[in-house]
């Protein structure tokens, strides 16, 4: 038996005034639409303007400063859909060896003078010249066809760039791999996001988190790119010694544990396919790693695709290259991955689903044909496109069919027909695969344990069982793939299951078996896994927070800001060092709490204002007076868990109003016309929901509770649900409820004035 690092152990758990149903979130890569900025059927125009001498410095001097200091500059995109101007953004050039090139490529950084500034969600703009390639779209083939299957890939356009009034050539814009790409493409962001450049080998060199964070050419190899200010690469570490030290007998478990291996196959297809020489296999360069939170594994994201589909610098001969024996020199990642007979399989499953479906070539010349008509009278007019390489228009349109030569070996056609006659007489026979990756849960939970997994087996017939044993033995529960067990979209190969969680359950192990017509079983993880659920009792507990302070009490600075309030409902001192508090239960660590001690019968107050430079006591994060949620956790050493302590969820907050418990430390919640911050809840005068004319900020208790629960302010209308979504009961202009009948469990009570609860019936 095992249990999963980083799992959320729940002590308390009090839940009121829920004014949503809990979202449903998944492992897999949402794919975002194209939207307007990534039109897919016209050429948009994107004009920058700069102050000249500025325009000359970055074209024209020295290459190295124009690439790392921003010049200020206003760009407007316009477009069918479009025409939207952005004043004050930074602009400068990027690349590596493409910055000495005539047609240069250019990031535009729209929050670098603005913090917060966007367009259409984006905080970065990059304008890809792709000089190397006479099609210019080969980046954008490859992008299309990661998309295409499930993975994250950056969304491309083709636009024409002006600068100060003149016309710099075609471009393709290109959508920027960082913190909003990571919350574009991912139900979870919040994990480090590490970009991996030359020698990126993922080999073994130590122990310590810093071992990982050396130097090559000035920058880190492996570039931590979120969570800069913590600066921790345990994760990275854990992962690369899993890769490199874990014995062969043991190795599929362990890295299953720490890392999405299918979906890094299905990329590995793609650049054997495509002859991404330039990537983590050939070059060990270019590519970033993202430690999902959602499933607790490293995702590998491709990065850097211009030089594919028959262009090659390094002679290659990636025609023929065996794919089972690609890379040129040691790879852990690839090559040990390559020794399990199981994943080979898999590799040489996705590699028939590339060359036969995804880079079929009906489906890329069905990309590509629009897309260079609709582009060939921007690069015609491009007086910068024949300069690199003496590329010309008829270059251009035979760029789909025929070789340019020197680096450009294959027109792009016929660079699939020899690298896919090749593969087939590479390729290892063909047989039955069951792929099962991607477990997932929502534990911490109340009500139901939400299961997820992935799987693949091909043209054969496939069920998925989860194993669930809360003590008394495993038992069985159907998954499905329709759309309505907690699974994603009806057939979209992601199988799941809602189990309703029983008052008494503390802990459940679970496993998921998948079978497939072709006799083949698959149990993922190797070992039953261990989660969290229910409730357990906690001294420690949130007493009293208020989310919408317009004039009740200030700072240190004299700020008006958000606050909570911690009690000490025990009979002995509490610890507060290595105790944290945050509004995302994803995201544990936000704010650590001061060391100190809290007395029995005291308080501790701490400021909600994303602030954390006013002081220790400051968090960096608000709460929305909209609804939001508040999370006090506690890190435990031993057992290397998160230990949930307390939980609070609020919905729409009176001004100058707070929410907290009655009496100290009680499980009633009510609102109080007059806050008691730091101090006792016990002669709080009580705001009277009643009072204020359509005012639906309820109250709800006790809860958990063995008889009735009632609520505050006018009666209420409503209907009472069970754990599994059926109607249980509706009544008519009441103030409570009670158990009459109903056994042990979660329920879902929701009144006609929108509030919404989960009630929890204790025997």
């Amino acid at each position: 038996m095992k249990t999963r690092r980083l799992s959320l152990f729940v002590r308390s758990f009090t839940v009121a005034m829920l004014w949503a149903a809990a979202g449903l979130l998944n492992a897999q890569t949402d794919i975002p639409a194209f939207g307007p900025v990534f039109l897919q059927n016209e050429v948009a125009t994107v004009m920058i303007t700069m102050d000249p001498d500025s325009a000359d410095a970055m074209l024209f001097g020295d290459v190295d400063y124009a690439a790392s200091n921003p010049f200020p500059a206003v760009i407007e995109y316009q477009s069918s859909v479009l025409d939207t101007l952005i004043d004050t953004v930074a602009v400068r050039l990027r690349g590596n060896t493409s910055l000495f090139a005539p047609k240069k490529s250019f990031k535009v950084d729209l929050n670098a003078f603005i913090p917060g500034q966007k367009f259409a969600d984006l905080e970065k703009i990059n304008l890809n010249a792709n000089q190397n390639d006479p099609s210019l779209l080969r980046a954008a083939l490859s992008w299309n066809i990661l998309r295409r299957m499930g993975l994250a890939g950056s969304r491309t356009s083709m636009v024409r760039l002006m600068l100060n009034g003149e016309y710099m050539g075609a471009y393709v814009n290109t959508e920027h791999m960082d913190e909003e790409f990571v919350e574009e493409y991912y139900d979870k962001d919040g994990g480090n996001f590490y970009k991996c450049l030359w020698p990126a080998t993922l080999e073994y060199e130590g122990a310590s988190s810093d071992d990982y964070k050396f130097e090559v050419n000035g920058r880190r190899v492996y570039e931590l790119k979120t969570n800069t200010e913590e600066d921790d690469y345990s994760d990275i570490a854990e992962f690369i010694g899993v890769l490199n030290n874990t014995p062969a007998e043991d190795f599929s478990c362990a890295i299953e544990e720490v890392f999405n291996v299918a979906d890094f196959l299905k990329v590995m297809a793609l650049d054997v396919v495509s002859a991404n020489w330039d990537g983590y296999a050939g070059n060990k360069n270019n590519f970033y790693l993202y430690h999902n939170p959602q499933t607790g594994l490293f995702d590998y994201i491709a990065y850097d695709l211009d030089n594919t589909w028959g262009i090659d610098w390094v002679d290659g001969d990636w025609e023929s290259r065996n794919p089972y024996a690609w890379s040129p020199e040691y790879r852990p990642l690839y090559d040990r991955l390559m020794e399990v007979d199981e994943y080979r399989s898999w590799y040489t499953h996705y590699l028939r689903k590339v060359v036969e479906e995804y880079a079929h070539p009906d489906s890329v010349a069905a990309f590509l044909e629009p897309r260079m008509a609709a582009l060939y009278p921007a690069v015609a007019t491009d007086t910068y496109y024949p300069q690199s390489f003496g590329f010309n228009t008829n270059d251009f349109e035979a760029s789909l069919e025929e070789a340019w030569g020197g680096h450009v070996e294959y027109g792009i056609l016929p660079w699939l027909e020899n690298r896919s006659y090749s593969l087939y007489t590479q390729l290892d026979p063909e047989e039955p695969v069951l792929i099962l990756h991607e477990l997932e849960d929502n534990a911490p939970v109340l009500d139901s344990l939400r299961v997820r997994a992935i799987a693949d087996a091909g043209d054969d017939a496939i069920e998925l069982t989860c194993w669930i044993d809360a003590g008394a033995g495993p038992q069985p529960y159907a998954m499905y793939d329709d759309g309505a067990h907690g699974d994603r979209k009806a057939g979209d190969g992601t199988w799941g299951i809602k189990v309703p969680i029983q008052w008494n359950w503390t802990t459940v192990d679970y496993q998921v078996q998948a079978t497939a017509s072709s006799g083949l079983e698959r149990w993922l993880p190797c070992a039953p896994l261990t989660v969290t659920v229910g409730l357990s009792p906690s001294d420690l507990v949130v007493n009293e927070l208020m989310s919408s302070n317009a004039n009740n009490v200030s700072d240190a600075f004299g700020e008006f800001d958000d606050w909570v309030e911690l009690f000490n409902a025990g009979d002995y001192p509490i610890e507060l060092g290595g105790k944290y508090l945050t509004d995302n239960l994803s995201v544990p660590n936000k704010y650590a709490l001061p060391p100190g001690t809290i007395a029995p019968g005291q308080w501790a107050f701490y400021w909600l204002d994303n602030d954390p430079e006013q002081g220790e006591y400051h968090a960096p994060f608000t709460l929305s007076s909209t609804g939001d949620e508040i999370a006090l956790f506690e890190w435990n050493d031993t057992e290397e868990v998160w230990v949930l302590l307390d939980f609070f969820a609020f919905g729409q907050s009176e001004q100058d109003a707070s929410l907290g418990r009655y009496p100290d430390g009680a499980d009633y919640w009510v609102w109080f016309a007059t806050p008691t911050a730091a101090s006792t809840n016990n002669y709080a005068i009580i705001l009277d929901v009643g009072e204020t004319p359509g005012r639906q900020a309820r109250v709800m208790g006790p809860n958990p509770s063995s008889s009735c629960v009632a609520w505050d302010g006018l009666p209420a209308s409503g209907a009472l649900w069970d754990a599994q979504g059926q109607l249980r009961r509706t009544f008519s202009h009441v103030n409570g409820l009670c158990r009459d009948g109903l056994s042990a469990g979660v329920y879902m009570l929701t009144l006609d004035d929108g509030s919404r609860w989960r009630w929890i019936v204790v025997d």
